[in-house]
């Protein structure tokens, strides 16, 4: 299903020595805060969003967004009505 030259080549890297560190962000630690921020009216997320899709779209967003196309931050993706 993957594109073989969008997989990390680990067996280059481990060749090489070289060390690899990856995590997530603690996102149930910062979700409480966020929403409470939202909820108040102090912070309003859709002015993060900068662009606004159907859903039937994501995957040329996605590219978009991947490719780093001026403009493509952050992705509102709309479910059909």
């Amino acid at each position: 299903m993957y594109a073989e030259d969008s997989q990390f080549p680990i067996g280059k890297a481990m060749e090489k020595n070289l060390t690899v560190k990856a995590g997530n962000c603690n996102h149930r630690r910062y979700i409480p805060k966020l929403l409470d921020l939202v909820r108040s009216g102090q912070f309003d997320p859709s002015k993060v969003l900068t662009n606004k899709v159907a859903l039937g779209d994501a995957l040329e967003a996605y590219r978009s967004f991947d490719a780093r196309e001026d403009g493509w931050i952050k992705v509102e993706l709309m479910p059909a009505a």
